[in-house]
């Protein structure tokens, strides 16, 4: 293969890279942007309950149809909370680097702190695939 060819090819990996990078930073600030709505939404949520009971607390009365209603309304905002949660976390996973301990990137092949190089070639016999690298 010639060098032209070979350019063409990292560029090609290059424009990839960056793509699935631009495609990950844009699910992730849907996530945080749904984080964010829900937790205004869970404010609201929890201003209603409260003035509620408040309220039944001066009139001296109880509703507790009501006041369970608005609980489900609260456990069912903090459950989606818990799984966008998860969600970005999962995109937000990182490797530890084995030698110096630095969180680098999911698809990082070399420490961008010491250079150690994480997940070994697999054209490499010297090396078996999994020495060095994260572990799943």
């Amino acid at each position: 293969m010639g060098f032209w060819d070979e350019l063409v090819d990292k560029t090609k990996q290059v424009g990839e890279v960056a793509g699935n990078k631009a495609d990950e930073l844009v699910q992730k600030g849907k996530i945080k942007y749904q984080l964010e709505k829900l937790t205004y939404t869970l404010k609201g949520q929890q201003r209603k309950l409260g003035s509620l009971v408040y309220g039944m607390h001066r009139a001296g009365t109880q509703n507790d149809k009501l006041l369970e209603q608005c609980y489900r309304e609260i456990d069912a905002t903090l459950a989606e909370m818990r799984r966008a949660r998860s969600e970005l976390n999962e995109i937000n996973v990182k490797v530890n680097c084995p030698k110096c301990g630095f969180l680098n990137e999911p698809d990082a092949s070399y420490c961008i702190s010491c250079g150690y190089q994480l997940i070994s070639e697999p054209d490499d016999p010297a090396q078996p695939q999994s020495a060095g690298g994260p572990s799943a």
